[in-house]
């Protein structure tokens, strides 16, 4: 095999993002403050280095931005972010061939790893996808947010596999492709539109494509 382990993105990568935001919607109008404190708290905090408490950092910072305690930012992340949002999930298919796709990989010897920017357990849960992989992380335990280099080195640290023999998949260029280059895994990008200046190994828009290339006889051989 020419890699020894698959790892994926969870959002926008196993799941339609645009069903996610299309279900969100009703949520998103009653915590819309949150919502937009959180969103530009996340950008800054992937850009701050060095962390060592990243969820009290996250909290101070989105407290500072609504002119809340940390404590109470906290409270209101944890509720509404971390539990209430992703039961939206419970009404978000999987891409079609997703389910499909791990089984086979499982099947045909690949070690699997999950990495997410939220909390991964529950969502995984909801997905129906617990019991697939190897390795699963939020990338908030390691202080850093993709495309900070350290989620992609816990996942190669944990499955004991180096990174030049993992694939990461991921639907954004930047965040997910970039990212997983930078340490020196290979990247398969999920999008509608491929770029040929791209620095992904492989691009797809269905997961047939995905599942022909890691899984035809040639690319096993």
């Amino acid at each position: 095999m020419k890699y020894k382990a698959i790892a994926f993105d969870i959002d926008g990568t196993l799941y339609p993002n645009w069903r996610m935001y299309l279900r969100s919607l009703p949520f998103a109008l009653t915590h819309i403050s949150l919502i937009k404190a959180f969103a530009r708290v996340r950008k800054e905090l992937r850009s701050i280095r060095p962390i060592t408490n990243f969820l009290l950092l996250q909290a101070e910072m989105v407290g500072n931005e609504m002119g809340i305690s940390a404590g109470e930012a906290r409270r209101l992340i944890d509720t509404h972010l971390y539990r209430e949002w992703e039961l939206v999930l419970k009404k978000v298919p999987l891409y079609p061939g997703v389910l499909e796709l791990l089984t086979n990989l499982r099947d045909s010897g690949y070690r699997l790893a999950v990495a997410s920017d939220f909390p991964v357990e529950r969502k995984l849960e909801i997905l129906g996808l617990s019991d697939m992989w190897d390795f699963s992380l939020s990338t908030e335990d390691t202080n850093y947010l993709k495309p900070n280099p350290e989620p992609f080195l816990e996942i190669s640290a944990n499955l004991g596999i180096p990174p030049q023999d993992i694939l990461y998949v991921g639907n954004s260029l930047h965040y997910d492709v970039l990212g997983a280059k930078s340490v020196g895994m290979h990247a398969a990008h999920l999008t509608r539109h491929r770029d040929s200046q791209s620095p992904a190994d492989f691009s797809f828009q269905h997961y047939q494509q995905l599942s022909q290339f890691l899984l035809s006889p040639e690319k096993r051989g």
